[in-house]
């Protein structure tokens, strides 16, 4: 009987070489049928020819295969089958309703070349005539001066903010830059997004331009669809430091290799099989379990725009083309030129079962006792699993796990004090500050072991106030080092140390760079504060750790915490070290990491060398230190929860008691017409609940009228401020606050810009800023006295701004306006009555539509056990939910919320709350978490026993959302329009 093929291409761009063919090696151990690999620049085609007794077995061959190899390359894949990347990127584009552009003229031409044939490219790129083409545009597409000369050496930053600058001015969601190599630096190529870049090094060896193009494609086919990129594409944020161009050496320089003209040698002869089961049918999921996936990145959605249709120009870029004859062309079938890992295994002759049966035993005892002899002799214990099986850290089984590993190292080397485990990195063991290793004398530490983690001092694990710090060499701990990388520290936001007398776990409070050598004023003295039952010395810690993170950390600190300090080499140079400050865990906290919050920290302390290496100035000391203090003080109170705290005055302050009253001419900006809003998202469908008890039907949150804000062509934003140079200004004024904990008379330009910079970060738009300072300046007017309020040190640019609009408030009806503000509305704002229980006619319910693309963690869900729930309802409101109803479905319900999604009024087991209520009384700083507002859906897991509750923006959500004005301001509204929409009826006057 004649057999039916079938033929399976799957190609794939972004792996290294090596994990290309050790993958396929595998297959074709396990039997893959007919495999053959092509590779060029940068892209693979892997082909399997399956045969069968019918055309439906040979096609279900291929599936499987087409499963395995999926599974093991994951995002890598870009599609089975005949279509360019191009192709396929320019689809995912379209399906994702994304738009890019060029940076310059020399991307454009590569772009163009590359994406002339495709019919739906004009859909998705412009071709330049709304970016650097442009008759009036494209004079702005110019680098910022004022980042370039921050960081004068990085060849990143010309690249990626001259990206942003035409991002900004064509409105598109994504810009990209090829930058060719030269003496001082290697070819990349980046991909720019609104607050974020993304950046990949190219390999010396290939055709450099055909690379450039394919790398390009992929990064925006991946984040089209959310997928991860490779590990060697770094994402950093815009106006911070660009990562170094480092290539990771012959694995990525692989991907550019040419494929050598090998002639296909014949497939590993197999023994005869049945018909039933033909050869090479063995199905994938037998085979080893796949690598684990890339997070997806995150991306930075931004209003889109129509592209024009392509114009013509030369030959597609050198890729593999969809009619090349894979089969004729340079294939890899593992032959002697290929360049793999092992060489291909000899075919044994077939020999008797007994003698094969003889060796498995004696193989499978082999390897017994070679597990048991490398646990005794101190083989390492992966952080994300265990040796005794498939475990992962924070189980059961791990701590069982870990617990007898440190146990067996102990009784070989009684210098052996713990085991340090983080959830996904490897884990160490960790040394007495004297305890030699190999049965060396006590007390005598060679300079071998010296590269040991190991204390440094007294073990006063568990202590109040004390800080125990573990020395952790390069030579031992290599991967530690990564904890300065976001995604790295997400993932590894706690950890744990394993001693014979307890278990001792911490949350991550802290990552810095620390210069041991560095005096003076901005000396950290970290080994000196181990011992921190001085309160004095306690602050400094506390202080100076939070002050000098790279990041914030979803981890808070009170009076009497213990901390476990990490001191690793730091990746950076010059002698600095990277230092990972934990928290241990409260009693009754729970163990629960909330990575996804990690953050980077808008105003790190840096060593001063860097500052100094840079040619920048570095922050102030004293502000930084008041800023921390207040922090501290306030158990990282936003300005959101200070306003809560205030209230609302009784009655709006008169005019006359802080003098003006002219009114300020608006300026020329678009005027605030409906045109200008996108349709608001509506409230997410809370049909997933499992009962209608817990999260109200489709009539509770009513979609906000899409009449009022119809789908938007937004105007041109402009390119990125230049940061000017300091002129002197005449004074605006002073004006009394308590500005980070201490109350002082500040010059008021001074205070606002403070107040702005530390409310909207560093790269907000100017008009955003300037809406925000004038929200700010009437908000302490209307309190009186000294109000607290918090600020870091500002740009030029800002107090620029600040200068402009240093005099001028809100009033309504010759009365100061009362102007709150917040981070993030949900799908539009409270009113004042619902926030207060006072009514104000300029504070009322209005649309806020960009809020979800701009925000950062816009949507958070908080997980909240039945029994935390139950306690504090008793705690909070004398209400016992279990002897309400022994099932905790039914605890929730009859939830009402207004248009802008917050909950006005629900139930929880006998008591009528609203979602304030919920908020900021019943379920305040539970283990640590507290809902970020009071717009929420309630689902109950009755397998956890658990209550997943998903809010949507951040803070009260009364006045000025601060995310909302940005997205105003980005699309072209100045500062006067975005005040008389979120505080309608009010005039902008001059006081």
């Amino acid at each position: 009987m004649e057999q039916k093929s079938s033929r399976l291409v799957l190609r794939l761009f972004g792996p290294r070489r090596d994990q290309v063919t050790q993958v396929l090696r595998a297959a074709a151990d396990q039997g893959c049928p007919g495999l053959n690999l092509l590779m060029k620049n940068g892209e693979y085609a892997v082909c399997v020819t399956a045969r069968a007794n019918t055309a439906e077995e040979a096609a279900a061959i291929c599936r499987r295969w087409r499963d395995y190899f999926e599974g093991r390359f994951g995002d890598a894949v870009f599609c089975v089958g005949e279509e360019s990347l191009a192709e396929v990127a320019v689809t995912e584009l379209v399906e994702a309703g994304r738009l890019f552009v060029a940076a310059d003229a020399a991307t454009g031409r590569l772009l163009d070349a590359a994406l002339a044939g495709c019919e739906m490219a004009g859909s998705v790129y412009d071709f330049g005539t709304q970016s650097y083409a442009h008759p009036r545009r494209g004079a702005k597409v110019t680098p910022n001066r004022r980042l370039v000369k921050k960081y004068p050496n990085c060849p990143v930053q010309p690249a990626a903010t001259r990206a942003h600058a035409a991002l900004r001015v064509s409105g598109a969601d994504w810009a990209v830059a090829y930058s060719p190599s030269n003496d001082t630096h290697p070819a990349f190529v980046l991909v720019c997004g609104e607050k974020y870049a993304w950046v990949c090094p190219l390999p010396p060896e290939g055709e450099e331009q055909a690379l450039a193009v394919g790398w390009l494609l992929d990064m925006l086919r991946r984040m089209a669809r959310g997928k991860g990129m490779e590990p060697f594409v770094e994402r950093f944020r815009l106006g911070g430091p660009a990562p170094k161009l480092e290539l990771p050496g012959q694995a990525l320089a692989g991907l550019a290799a040419p494929a050598p003209a090998a002639k296909a040698a014949p497939p590993v002869p197999r023994e005869p099989a049945p018909a039933a089961a033909p050869v090479n049918t063995i199905p994938p999921e037998k085979a080893a379990a796949p690598e684990k996936a890339a997070a997806p990145a995150k991306t930075d959605p931004a209003p889109a725009f129509t592209g024009k249709a392509p114009r013509a120009g030369s030959g597609a870029a050198d890729r593999l083309g969809p009619d090349e004859q894979l089969t004729s062309a340079a294939q890899l079938l593992f032959d002697d030129d290929a360049p793999l890992p092992t060489e291909e295994p000899a075919r044994r002759p077939a020999g008797p079962h007994w003698g094969r049966l003889i060796g498995c035993i004696l193989l499978v005892a082999a390897i017994a006792g070679g597990v048991a002899l490398w646990l005794w002799q101190g083989g390492k214990l992966p952080g994300g699993g265990s040796v005794l099986g498939d475990v992962g850290y924070g189980t059961a089984d791990y701590d069982t796990a870990a617990r007898d590993y440190l146990l067996a190292q102990q009784a070989k080397n009684a210098g052996v004090a713990a085991y340090l485990a983080l959830p996904s990195l490897d884990g160490a063991l960790v040394w007495s500050a004297d305890g030699a290793a190999g049965g060396g004398e006590p007390g005598t530490v060679s300079a071998a072991e010296d590269e040991l983690p190991r204390f440094t001092g007294s073990d006063t694990l568990g202590q109040s106030q004390s800080n125990v710090i573990v020395r952790c060499p390069a030579s031992s701990m290599e991967q530690l080092s990564q904890l300065a990388q976001e995604d790295v520290l997400k993932a590894n936001s706690g950890f744990t140390l394993y001693t014979a007398g307890g278990d001792y776990r911490y949350k991550v409070l802290a990552v810095y760079e620390w210069d041991p050598a560095e005096t003076g004023e901005s000396a950290f003295d970290l080994y000196g504060l181990q011992d921190l039952s001085n309160y004095e010395d306690y602050l400094t810690f506390v202080l100076g750790a939070k002050a000098r993170s790279l990041y914030e950390m979803p981890a808070d600190v009170q009076d009497g915490d213990a901390f476990v300090t990490l001191v690793a080499d730091s990746p950076a140079s010059g002698g600095r070290m990277l230092v990972i400050t934990g928290r241990q865990l409260r009693a009754n906290e729970a163990a629960i990491l909330f990575g996804n919050q990690v953050q980077p920290a808008e105003q790190p302390l840096m060593p001063m060398a860097v500052y100094e290496s840079e040619g920048l100035s570095a922050p102030s000391l004293t502000t930084l230190s008041q800023y921390w203090l207040n922090w501290y003080i306030t158990g990282g109170a936003t300005s959101s929860d200070v306003q809560e705290q205030a209230g609302m005055p009784t009655e709006d302050r008169p005019l006359s008691e802080v003098g003006g009253g002219e009114a300020v001419e608006p300026s020329a900006s678009p005027a605030p017409d409906a045109s200008a809003s996108p349709e608001p998202s509506p409230s997410p469908s809370p049909s997933a609940s499992p009962s209608a008890s817990a999260t109200p039907g489709p009539s509770a949150t009513p979609a906000p009228s899409a009449s009022a804000a119809p789908t938007p062509t937004p105007a041109p934003t402009p390119a990125p401020t230049p940061e000017p140079t300091p002129t002197p200004a005449p004074s605006s004024g002073t004006i009394t606050v308590t500005m980070n904990g201490v109350r002082q008379e500040m010059d008021l330009a001074e205070c606002l810009a403070m107040i702005a910079r530390n409310e909207m970060g560093a790269n907000a738009p100017i008009e955003a800023y300037k809406a925000q300072m004038v929200a700010a300046h009437s908000w302490i007017l209307s309190q009186g006295g000294a109000p607290s309020v918090s600020g870091l040190e500002p740009s030029e640019t800002i107090r620029a701004a600040a200068r402009e609009v240093a005099n001028q408030i809100l009033t309504y009806n010759g009365s100061v306006a009362f102007t709150p503000y917040f981070a993030s509305a949900a799908f539009g704002t409270n009113s004042s009555q619902e926030v207060w229980g006072g009514a104000r006619p300029y504070l009322v319910n209005v649309d806020s539509p960009y809020d979800k693309d701009y925000a950062s963690n816009w949507q958070n869900t908080r997980v909240y056990y039945a029994s935390e729930v139950a306690a504090r309802a008793q705690e909070r409101l004398g209400v016992d939910l279990y002897a309400y109803n022994s099932d905790p479905n039914t605890w929730f319900g009859d939830i009402v919320k207004n248009s802008s999604g917050y909950v006005t009024s629900m139930r929880l087991g006998t008591a009528t709350i609203s979602g304030r209520d919920l908020r900021e009384n019943v379920l305040n700083n539970v283990n640590g978490k507290t809902l970020r507002s009071a717009a929420f859906d309630i689902v109950y897991d009755a397998g956890a026993d658990a209550f997943s509750i998903t809010t949507y923006g951040y803070g009260h959500g009364c006045g000025m959302s601060q995310m909302g004005a940005w997205g105003y301001a980005a699309n072209g509204w100045g500062y006067a329009d975005i005040l008389a929409h979120y505080y309608p009826g009010t005039t902008l006057v001059t006081q």
